[in-house]
């Protein structure tokens, strides 16, 4: 679980990348290619954030003791950095010109 933020992060940087990519070379119209990279930004961003929510209110089981209760305290810090990471990274890409 401790990576599973990092590789939704990863999938959108993918994801944005190959739909750029399509878009640019079958010179896809802007406005298209700014709404499906938009849509899967914010997909995993949804994503990302029902993760975080999930297992921010998860309780850990009572036979882990304490180290149950660190994982878990761990996890949910790593998926929020994953949300900030994946929206540091992509959501400016929105901002800029598509296709040269």
């Amino acid at each position: 679980m401790l990576g599973l933020g990092f590789c939704i992060w990863a999938s959108a940087l993918v994801v944005a990348y190959v739909l750029h990519s399509v878009g640019c070379t079958f010179a896809w119209p802007t406005g298209a290619l700014r709404l499906s990279l938009t849509l899967a930004i914010l997909a995993h961003l949804a994503l990302l954030a029902g993760l975080w929510g999930a297992y921010a209110r998860a309780r850990s089981g009572p036979e882990l003791g304490q180290t149950g209760s660190f994982l878990r305290w761990v996890v949910v810090w790593t998926l929020i950095a994953a949300f900030v990471t994946t929206a540091f990274t992509l959501l400016p890409a929105l901002f800029l010109t598509t296709c040269t």
